[in-house]
């Protein structure tokens, strides 16, 4: 039951951190590579942060909503893939 929550965790605030932050950015492996990061980010935070808060099935829920969303926001800010009139030169 720990790995379930840990994934309906990460799949959530995958699915938030696309519809806040990433609204008109273009990533790279969209949607997997967001999911899995933010998928790390929920066992991540369950594990740096400890027992506290919201435990649901040994898992802490609410560290993991902090780790998810601060690696989905990390991905966000270096997953941004170049389009071509961007990389054209002035």
């Amino acid at each position: 039951m720990y790995w379930v929550t840990l994934i309906i965790v990460g799949l959530l605030v995958g699915w938030a951190v696309k519809s806040w932050l990433a609204q008109e950015k273009t990533l790279k492996g969209e949607p997997w590579i967001r999911f899995i990061a933010t998928i790390i980010g929920a066992w991540l935070g369950d594990v740096i942060l400890g027992d506290w808060g919201w435990m649901l099935a040994g898992y802490n829920v609410i560290a993991g909503i902090i780790g998810s969303f601060v690696l989905g926001w990390i991905w966000t800010a270096v997953g941004v893939e170049e389009t071509a009139s961007s990389t054209t030169a002035r």
